[in-house]
């Protein structure tokens, strides 16, 4: 009996929900037990606020997989939109780690005694976000020029319009007979997934710059006007050294499988 199963039914949400609350109660014992290490008792409002910016910045750190996941599945993002939440994350799990290091830092600095419980020590306020906007500047212009060269390279993908020509051929009549195949995998690749060859047909013709995909499937041609030959009538197949490619020239290249 054949079973249906779901792989993001009930099961997988329910262990969703379990780790979103349970990675909460995970960040707390963690930063408790560790503060009380260092600090003993966590009281003062220096040590809250450094207990709390700790355990909601691990805890959002901890979420991350899950959020991702959740909207992979629901696919609502194109793969531009994935490179720049994905760094959108990134970027927030490091801002929230550095100011996590500042506090730590500067409560150990400051409350070596014990804490105070009246108010907060304005020293330690200035300390711990001046510490933080300080080692956060070059990030940010890190995290500027990411952006940017995201923008440029989502913009050129979505604007950009192929030059080449394409058609299209069955894919079977476009892949090679077993032993032409076998000879074209044990050839080096001239480019990656693929070797640039010759074809020389029975009847004579010799047709150069050939892209062959994964060792089997013509992919294009260069400099031709129509895939007008079938796989069948090819005698031999002679790699082309990297020496000897031309130029790349995109209005040159003819696509077989009709995609743009």
């Amino acid at each position: 009996m054949r079973t249906l199963k779901d792989r993001y039914g009930f099961l997988f949400w329910m262990r969703w929900i379990v780790w979103f609350a349970g990675s909460f109660v995970l960040a707390a014992i963690f930063w408790t037990t560790l503060m009380k290490g260092v600090f003993g008792r966590i009281r003062g409002t220096e040590l809250i606020l450094t207990w709390a910016v700790s355990v909601f910045g691990s805890w959002f750190i901890l979420i991350i997989p899950f959020m991702r996941k959740k909207e992979q599945i629901w696919k609502r993002l194109n793969p531009d939109q994935e490179i720049a939440v994905d760094a959108w994350f990134g970027g927030m799990s490091v801002f929230l780690a550095l100011l996590v290091a500042s506090a730590f830092f500067w409560s150990g600095w400051f409350l070596k005694g014990a804490p105070r419980d009246a108010g907060i020590d304005p020293r330690w306020v200035r300390a711990v976000f001046g510490t933080w906007l300080f080692i956060t500047l070059p990030f940010l212009v890190v995290m500027y020029r990411q952006a940017d060269r995201i923008f440029k390279n989502a913009h050129a993908r979505q604007t950009h319009a192929p030059r080449f020509r394409s058609i299209f051929v069955d894919r079977q009549k476009r892949l090679l007979p077993e032993p032409l195949a076998a000879k074209v995998s044990a050839m080096p690749a001239n480019l990656p997934k693929g070797h640039v060859v010759s074809l020389v047909l029975k009847d004579g013709r010799r047709i150069d710059h050939v892209f062959i995909l994964g060792g089997r499937e013509i992919l294009g041609l260069y400099d031709r006007a129509s895939f007008d030959f079938e796989t069948a009538a090819i005698q031999d197949i002679q790699r082309i050294d990297n020496s000897h490619l031309p130029d790349y020239d995109e209005s040159r290249w003819l696509r077989l499988d009709g995609i743009r």
